[in-house]
């Protein structure tokens, strides 16, 4: 062809510090990409992701589940749920099953497990298989006054009682009193669209 030089277009030098300097760039392109989507976000809990629990409860409820998911009715402000998760029932002999969980202001947690499973296995599966089984504690909530305590070596505390043919065990490493105002605020009321 006349008039296109065999040379073609002009290029860039190749040398290894051209190289060199090209994954410098990249480098320092990927940093303040990654300084600007992480460092600057904070969550005010330091971390934890907050879900819709009351949106996810709703969604059950709508949906008619075989078993009555129990919700704290409110948290501390300050507090994060950051799960909430309704395993339904199946032909393969799954039974429906109900957990969530949330962070509290101590950075402590507390869970929710609602399932239809014998009491050993959510202790063994929630708290700890060598957890020690306590005195009865006395607490006045919606779900029963007296609730079968469980702890491990770790710091982490259960307490369980029975919900018709289901297992209530509220687990976590949270103090009493938070545990006491999780358990208070539990309801199963249906909530509104």
């Amino acid at each position: 062809m006349a008039g296109v030089s065999e040379q073609g277009a002009s290029r860039y030098p190749r040398t290894f510090r051209g190289l060199i300097a090209s994954m410098i760039v990249l480098v320092v392109a990927v940093v303040g990409f990654w300084a600007l989507n992480n460092g600057f976000h904070k969550h005010p809990d330091g971390g934890a992701v907050a879900v819709d629990y009351r949106g996810a409860v709703r969604e059950v409820q709508v949906a008619g589940a075989p078993l009555r998911v129990i919700y704290p009715s409110s948290l501390p402000s300050c507090w994060t749920v950051t799960s909430a998760d309704y395993t339904p029932q199946s032909g393969l002999g799954t039974q429906p099953a109900w957990s969530l969980g949330a962070v509290t202001d101590h950075d402590t947690f507390v869970g929710l497990r609602l399932e239809a499973a014998p009491l050993g296995s959510l202790i063994t599966t929630y708290i700890d298989k060598n957890a020690d089984k306590g005195d009865p504690t006395a607490l006045h909530t919606a779900f029963g006054d007296t609730w079968t305590t469980y702890t491990d070596r770790g710091g982490d505390t259960g307490y369980a009682t029975a919900v018709g043919d289901y297992v209530l065990l509220v687990y976590g490493s949270a103090d009493k009193a938070d545990f006491t105002a999780f358990m208070q605020a539990l309801t199963d009321a249906k909530l509104g669209r």
